[in-house]
């Protein structure tokens, strides 16, 4: 397992805020309060991350213990950390994770109170992001950020196709333009970032643009082997065996993309600052709507608060702080991190507004969608990878397929 640890130890003077809007004013002279943080940032956005914590702490006095894991490391270890007392402060977490943590008993659910407390409103968010940290009508976690898809077009491989100016606005046109792109070893469309053919989040967004979802409204029972979950897979099955302008299932898209061999690209947000650094030449536009809804597969990150076997009131302060802080400063993080803020406040930022990639993830706000509020979520995802890779390398035909996913996620354990 590795793990990156950054501490900072910044000796100034302040205490711990109990409001946060100006904590480094506050209470000088009081003990101030160290946390701990785990987040799975390891990525380029952890050197920003890392950035804003520096500035943080230099201007509160209080200090932060990060730790960085790979998600999947990350959300077992507070699964087994948390009961036995070892869990952080705060964690960073995917809306995906709030059900099943908070059925479990390893979040603090937040209040009201506490909230008005901050000064942290739900008008004050995109309703997506706001939704998206409740679980059973109570709230277990705050949004920092919207991660989404979004399409990306290599300019050389579209312009050398003589597709210089346009955009898929429909599945047809998608496919057409795919087929005008895929030469030899270089393909149209994909999906996905490393191996295509497994990628879930690609394969929601098309189910919730069908209307199709993984369970039922209800959530009693799973949806995929409904008649617009099948006609999602059969489209899906087609990209690389029967239209074959998607690339194998073992494909890097994003490095396909980078060296010219992919031409458009459906892919998360948090690719386009590596693009840019890469010097690829790029555009983007809205995910288009290749079923019957424009809807936009999104991913926010959540600020959440870990139970603790003694509580610990410095700690929730500053931990609260660090969040009010973040909140204040979110522009920042959008700008160098790439990712869309879920506070309102910072959309107006003529900086982010003037940047054209940042421009059109906001413009597709309307459009964002989250996982269902099932603990179920996680395991079902679990299950469905391995059965949408046998679909899309022509394993299995679509329709046996989803049924045998419904059976697997229907004897899912409560």
């Amino acid at each position: 397992m590795s793990v990156h640890v950054t501490r900072r130890a910044f000796l100034l003077g302040g205490a711990v805020a109990a409001s946060s809007l100006a904590p480094a004013r506050q209470a000088r002279g009081q003990a101030k309060a160290t946390i701990t943080y785990w987040n799975g940032l390891t990525g380029a956005d952890g050197k920003v991350m890392d950035e804003l914590i520096d500035r943080f702490t230099a201007e509160t006095g209080i200090r932060i213990e990060q730790q960085r894991l790979p998600w999947a490391e990350l959300y077992a270890k507070l699964q087994v950390a948390v009961p036995a007392g070892e869990g952080p402060d705060l964690a960073l977490i995917h809306t995906v994770e709030v059900p099943h943590f908070a059925h479990d008993g390893v979040l603090e659910a937040i209040d009201d109170a506490t909230l008005a407390e901050k000064g942290l409103r739900g008008d004050d968010y995109l309703p997506a992001t706001w939704q998206g940290g409740t679980f059973q009508g109570k709230r277990y976690s705050l949004p920092l950020d919207v991660p989404q898809h979004i399409l990306y077009l290599n300019s050389k491989v579209v312009k050398d196709a003589g597709l210089a100016g346009k955009v898929p606005g429909n599945r047809n046109e998608l496919v057409a333009m795919a087929k005008q792109m895929t030469k030899a070893d270089a393909f149209g469309f994909a999906i996905g970032t490393v191996n295509p053919g497994r990628y879930t989040w690609g394969f929601h967004n098309l189910l919730w643009q069908n209307g199709a979802n993984i369970y039922t409204s209800d959530l009693k029972r799973a949806a995929v082997a409904d008649p617009a979950a099948i006609e999602v897979a059969e489209f899906w099955t087609g990209l690389a065996t029967q239209q074959k302008v998607a690339p194998p299932a073992n494909a890097n898209c994003r490095d396909a993309f980078i060296a010219g061999k992919l031409g458009m690209w459906i892919a998360g947000s948090w690719n386009f600052t590596g693009l840019r650094e890469a010097k690829v030449e790029f555009t983007v536009a809205p995910v288009p709507r290749l079923f019957k809804q424009p809807v936009v597969w999104s991913m926010p990150h959540q600020y959440s608060f870990p139970k603790s076997k003694a509580a610990d009131r410095a700690k929730r302060e500053a931990a609260w702080t660090h969040v009010r802080w973040m909140t204040d400063h979110v522009a920042e993080w959008t700008l160098k991190a790439g990712q869309v803020s879920a506070y309102r406040k910072a959309h107006t930022d003529a900086r982010i507004t003037a940047d054209p990639v940042l421009k059109t993830l906001l413009a597709q706000a309307p459009n964002w969608q989250v996982g269902q509020p099932t603990p179920k979520w996680v395991a079902a995802e679990n299950v469905t990878r391995p059965v949408i890779d046998s679909m899309y390398t022509g394993q299995k035909p679509p329709k046996a397929a989803m049924e045998d996913l419904a059976k697997q996620i229907n004897g899912l354990p409560d």
